[in-house]
């Protein structure tokens, strides 16, 4: 099975959810590492480090269908955002590979 990343609001998190990414407070400082999975006196440590946004993963329950058609309605999207942008400059085309990438997974 796949996996997928969200990202939640902090106030969202529950027991169990693993994080994808450290968990970082408003001076970027880590209060959890990437992969740790909450307990619950790790949500009174998010709320006392006022971490606001967690970056977690979770199983991936689409079929392949499914996820072919999402990244194609995603690619779409991206391509209408940089319709006008001048994909020859280095720094747009950059942009627009990594939003593209992105928006696909």
């Amino acid at each position: 099975m796949r996996n997928r990343i969200r990202y939640v609001p902090a106030f969202e998190a529950k027991v169990g959810m693993t994080l994808a990414e450290p968990a970082q407070d408003r001076q970027l400082s880590s209060v959890l590492p990437a992969g740790h999975t909450l307990t619950e006196e790790n949500l009174h440590q998010l709320v006392a480090h006022q971490v606001e946004l967690l970056c977690v993963v979770f199983e991936d329950a689409r079929i392949a269908e499914e996820v072919a058609s999402e990244a194609s309605i995603m690619a779409k999207r991206v391509l209408d955002t940089f319709q006008t942008a001048n994909l020859s400059d280095p720094l747009t085309a950059a942009l627009f590979n990594q939003v593209l990438t992105y928006r696909s997974a």
